[in-house]
């Protein structure tokens, strides 16, 4: 990734207007951590096939920086301050009109740069950012319109962030390994289940986690007043008082967070998402018994799953 970016950076230094700034702020941003698990996925899937790492390692830097295009668009449009313990990129360059223009363009830039580097899965990767953007306009719009049930939040995430975060990178490091379709479909029923448990267990960070570990502040999601699974069960299962209370605050930037987080652990809320992503994780790795996926290959799956799921748990 450090290789490619100084590569591709190097064009914006020949422009006669000084972007040097812009370069450096982007880079960073791309460098500064993250789990990574979208380009270790697309690898797996591709030993999975019987392909080698060394011949995917393209590829896999093109799934990391589509997350890239995805967060810093993300960022903005949800005005996040903070991203992997440090500044967003809109911030990062001045957080005015410009600033955020100038970020807006550099996911762009990286959702162009991974296209090139995915090659022929890159209409495969087109079509999931196609349910990805829709499933970002409803999250977008959820707050502003009726109440959602914890079916239909957990249909929007899948659309949002389940099909790329997993089943994307899996098949598209498979089918470049040239797949067969039992591969591909028990891959998939690994990836199903364990993207909306990782959803959930990114709603339980983003709500009780410790921002040191989050890299970002855990008060967002309930003063943004996002739809997530914990707020809809909250308010199913609530005293009145109390989910008339989640209601009235909800969105709020002043809200009273702690208070929130009493109504999501009183209401069972907190217990029963935790619950539920378990069992989602459960049926992922019970997918990874199939003889179609060779098991050095079920191993490192089995570790990811885990790993994404209990980090929030």
């Amino acid at each position: 990734m450090r290789a490619f970016l100084d590569g591709k950076l190097q064009a914006l230094q020949a422009l006669p207007v000084d972007l040097r700034d812009v370069a450096a702020a982007l880079r960073n941003y791309l460098l500064r951590g993250g789990k990574r698990l979208r380009g270790a996925l697309l690898i797996a899937g591709h030993q999975a096939a019987g392909g080698r790492p060394e011949a995917a390692l393209d590829a896999s830097i093109g799934v990391e920086l589509l997350h890239g295009y995805l967060l810093i668009h993300d960022d903005f449009m949800d005005q996040d301050d903070v991203r992997r313990g440090g500044p967003t990129l809109h911030r990062a360059l001045g957080g005015d009109h410009l600033g955020a223009s100038l970020a807006l363009l550099c996911g762009s830039l990286c959702e162009s740069w991974a296209y090139q580097l995915l090659g022929p899965g890159a209409p495969l990767a087109a079509r999931t950012v196609e349910q990805v953007i829709a499933g970002q306009m409803a999250d977008l719009r959820g707050p502003r319109g009726r109440e959602l049930s914890a079916r239909e939040i957990l249909e929007v995430q899948r659309a949002k962030t389940g099909t790329y975060t997993f089943e994307l990178p899996l098949h598209l490091g498979a089918t470049l390994a040239a797949a067969p379709q039992v591969l591909l479909d028990a891959l998939s029923a690994y990836a199903r289940p364990l993207g909306v448990a990782f959803q959930i267990a990114d709603d339980l960070l983003g709500t009780f986690g410790a921002a040191e570990v989050t890299g970002k502040p855990n008060a967002g999601d309930l003063r943004e007043g996002k739809w997530t699974l914990l707020v809809a069960r909250a308010l199913e299962s609530a005293a009145k008082k109390d989910a008339d209370r989640l209601r009235s605050q909800l969105g709020k930037a002043d809200a009273d967070v702690e208070e929130l987080r009493g109504i999501l652990r009183r209401s069972g809320a907190e217990a029963s998402a935790r619950a539920d992503a378990e069992r989602l994780c459960d049926d992922a790795l019970r997918a990874l018994d199939s003889p179609a996926v060779p098991e050095h290959v079920a191993d490192d799956l089995r570790a990811i799953a885990r790993y994404s799921v209990h980090r929030a748990l």
